[in-house]
């Protein structure tokens, strides 16, 4: 079938197809003259992704859903009508507190309310803007499942080795350029770029083949003028040099393996992957 068809029976738009198969959800056969012949399976495909969509399901989300041939779709399920549930206790408290109910009876509902929330959700309560910002953002898709009794303490060692690092200091100008990157990634997106750390993760060798390019441009670009000169460097740089001086990978990353058994599996493939790209990029 041609584009055309596809868009006509769809209704999506040409760049939303073209997005589509960027991120592998469909696969058509490309001819010499350069069409895309798109099958039944990527036309029932993008039926299904149209839908999807319209219900604010994430790319990442579809993609282990279409892949999965819709095993996962009842994970997904499960997780919004978590957040669902989440969100209509959070309602009824504010709903007591406009009442005047008791300070006691709220506070007992917020307690129970806090059993159910992720590791995610705890620590940006407690410690919102800047620093939790930037430190939390790599871990997030570890760290949406709830705190389990065994990793309880070292949550919250975690918390007080966090809450008792000096400040990390950020010039006004710094604050701004990360308030300006940062409003163009809402949580999709950041659970989307994510997943592609996962996917790579679980499939590095072919990963490292499928992006040889991307990986040569990323490097020449981090040892470019521009890069090196840029806001972006000097932001990194500050806090390479904040974790160092307190030890943050000696004494963090073992506490978040320890609350975080996704995080923990998740860091054993990644050392295992460094290494094949070591040896791939000096042999």
């Amino acid at each position: 079938m041609l584009r055309s068809e596809i868009q006509k029976e769809t209704g999506l738009t040409r760049k939303a197809i073209e997005y589509y198969e960027d991120k592998g959800l469909i696969n058509p056969q490309k001819s010499e003259n350069g069409y895309r012949d798109y099958s039944i399976k990527d036309l029932e495909i993008l039926k299904k992704v149209s839908i999807f969509r319209k219900l604010g399901m994430s790319i990442s989300d579809i993609y282990q859903c279409i892949s999965s041939g819709g095993d996962s779709l009842s994970t997904v399920l499960r997780e919004k009508q978590h957040q669902l549930d989440l969100d209509e206790k959070r309602k009824a408290i504010l709903e007591m507190i406009v009442k005047g109910e008791s300070d006691e009876l709220i506070n007992e509902k917020v307690s129970m309310l806090e059993v159910e929330e992720t590791i995610y959700e705890k620590l940006e309560i407690a410690f919102p803007g800047y620093f939790g910002q930037m430190l939390f953002a790599a871990y997030q898709p570890f760290l949406n499942e709830p705190l389990e009794d065994d990793g309880m303490d070292s949550f919250y060692e975690y918390i007080y080795y966090l809450d008792r690092l000096p400040s990390f200091e950020l010039t006004e100008e710094e604050k701004k350029y990360i308030e300006k990157i940062s409003s163009s990634f809402d949580m999709k997106i950041l659970k989307e770029i994510n997943q592609a750390k996962l996917d790579a993760i679980e499939g590095f060798e072919n990963w490292m083949k499928d992006n040889e390019y991307v990986i040569s441009s990323y490097e020449s670009y981090k040892n470019s003028e521009e890069y090196q000169n840029s806001l972006m460097k000097q932001i990194q740089d500050k806090l390479k040099n904040f974790m160092k001086e307190n030890q943050y990978h000696e004494i963090a990353i073992p506490l978040i393996r320890k609350f975080s058994k996704s995080y923990d599996d998740y860091y054993k493939k990644l050392i295992k992957a460094n290494e094949q790209y070591l040896n791939n990029k000096y042999q």
